[in-house]
Parts: C-alpha cells; sequence; structure tokens
C-alpha cells in the first residue's frame, strides 16, 4: 500500500504543471491548490527523515497560499521553489559531504575511488548551476501565458534534466575508463 501512494504522489508530482495547466484553463484551480496541501501532509506523514522534505513542505506551503489567497499565481511559483529547494539541498551537500552525486554513485559503487569522488563534487556543482538556470527560467515562465509554463516546467525542463543526466553518465562513464587505464 505505501508503493501505491508513493507512486500516486510521483506520478501527480510529475504531471503537476499539465493538471495546473488545465485547471487554470478551465477556472478550477481551488481543487489543485488543496490537492496539492493534502499531497504534502500525506508525504510529509509518511516519510521518516528525508532530504526532501523541505520541497514537501514547499507543496503545503504553495498550495496553503493559493487557497488562502485565493492566487493561482502560488501554484505557478512551485516549480520555481522546487528548482531552488532542489539547488539547496545538492549545495548543503557541498559543505557536508558526501555530495549530492557522490550519494547516488555509491547506490551503484560503494568503493567510489577518490577520482570518482572528485568527479561526483564536480557534477554536484554542475547540477547547483543547472538549478539556478532552471529557476531563472521557471520564474519567467510564471509572468507569461500559461501555455508556456506548462510547456517549460512540464516538458522542457524534464528533457533539460534527462540531458544532463545522460550527459554526466556517458561521461562519468568515459572518466572511470580513462582513470582505469591509466592505473
Amino acid at each position: 500500500m505505501k508503493h501505491f501512494f508513493r507512486g500516486i504522489l510521483i506520478t501527480f508530482f510529475v504531471l503537476y504543471p499539465f493538471i495546473v495547466g488545465w485547471s487554470l484553463s478551465h477556472g478550477q484551480f481551488v481543487w489543485v491548490s488543496g490537492l496539492l496541501v493534502i499531497l504534502g501532509i500525506v508525504r510529509l506523514i509518511s516519510s521518516k527523515k528525508d532530504l526532501m522534505l523541505p520541497l514537501t513542505g514547499l507543496a503545503i506551503i504553495c498550495g496553503g497560499l493559493s487557497l488562502i489567497l485565493q492566487n493561482h499565481a502560488w501554484l505557478k511559483l512551485y516549480p520555481v521553489g522546487m528548482s531552488l529547494g532542489a539547488l539547496l539541498i545538492f549545495a548543503i551537500t557541498l559543505y557536508k559531504p558526501p555530495s549530492m552525486i557522490e550519494r547516488f554513485a555509491r547506490l551503484v559503487e560503494p568503493d567510489l575511488p577518490a577520482s570518482g569522488v572528485e568527479w561526483t563534487r564536480k557534477v554536484t556543482i554542475v547540477w547547483c548551476i543547472f538549478f539556478i538556470f532552471n529557476a531563472s527560467i521557471a520564474l519567467a515562465t510564471v509572468f507569461g501565458p500559461t501555455k508556456f509554463w506548462v510547456i517549460y516546467n512540464g516538458f522542457v525542463s524534464y528533457v533539460l534534466m534527462g540531458l544532463l543526466f545522460l550527459g554526466e553518465f556517458i561521461l562519468r562513464k568515459r572518466h572511470q575508463r580513462l582513470n582505469q587505464t591509466n592505473s
């Protein structure tokens, strides 16, 4: 049952820009605001100590402010907050190692060599830069037509994240190959 609810949460947050876009075009942002608050509370209650909890709190705040102030702009600001929250989480791990990407890398390669640790630190910095860029564009789309907001936050930003992830994966494998031949 826990995996079922987790699946619902992930699906909602991935489809969030499309759900908001539809609700705004139909004048129905109130139910999305309420759903954002409810799903945020469910995630908050169901999760243990988690680095993503600040982002869960952000969902509750954006949904709550949208309801209280009767202003859908708070729904459109959520992706901006998500990028800034991810930036904060990734940046904190640069000061309190291991870096976020090192944590991910160690899931696959627990005995990460020193060169891998340095590599993952640099990649974490690249992700931080990406999150600044992404938050800036997401903020700009808040003030434009909703269709641009939906296209960027629901498609383009995911494609950019995927390309960054794929590019990093390819370069990491190349880096590992070069370091193995030099050893």
